[in-house]
């Protein structure tokens, strides 16, 4: 009599291996997930970083070179200061103030000092370039002025409309640089 052996997995053993992957699918699969935001979290704060540096070095040259009204030599272009020696404007003279003794940010400004302050591969762009909306963005920093006369950044990579976007404020009359998450 010739002795037949089965040389596959039963029925069995296939459903606990299925069950084994489902349980770790469902259990590793939001820790993977959550590392990608992770990361665009730590490059939005590098980023930030990068940008709260660059004002902090470029207000200590301000006071080394003696507190100049002109253009300091700090950034890529001419960067001028406020009267109070952060950067405000980007090639073209120092905003002067107007009646009220206001100085106006426009949105433009806040995109030249963010390109001639950082170094970075990140692609920014004007809010107002695209009617007015932050997502969805091609550009990975979409910013803007608030009417406070300061400018804001927003970092918009994976992020959707319904989610709370990382976003750094800066004032160049005080210096302030404050990071936040709201939503666009």
């Amino acid at each position: 009599m010739k002795n037949y052996r089965n040389k596959g997995f039963t029925l069995i053993e296939l459903v606990v291996v299925i069950v084994i992957l489902g349980v770790l699918a469902v259990t590793a699969a939001p820790r993977f997930l959550n590392y990608q935001r992770d990361a665009h979290l730590a490059r939005a704060d590098a980023a930030f970083a990068s940008f709260e540096a660059s004002v902090g070095l470029y207000h200590a040259k301000w006071l080394t070179e003696g507190e100049p009204t002109g253009v300091v030599d700090y950034g890529n272009g001419d960067v001028y200061p406020s009267t109070t020696g952060f950067p405000i404007s980007v090639n073209q003279t120092p905003l002067t103030p107007n009646d009220n003794d206001t100085i106006l940010i426009r949105g433009g400004d806040c995109v030249l000092l963010w390109d001639a302050l950082v170094d970075t591969d990140l692609e920014i762009r004007s809010q107002h370039d695209d009617p007015g909306t932050v997502l969805p963005s091609e550009e990975e920093i979409v910013s803007w002025y608030t009417s406070g006369n300061e400018c804001y950044y927003y970092y918009t990579p994976s992020f959707t409309i319904e989610e709370r976007l990382p976003i750094l404020y800066y004032s160049p009359l005080t210096g302030e640089t404050r990071q936040t998450t709201e939503m666009a």
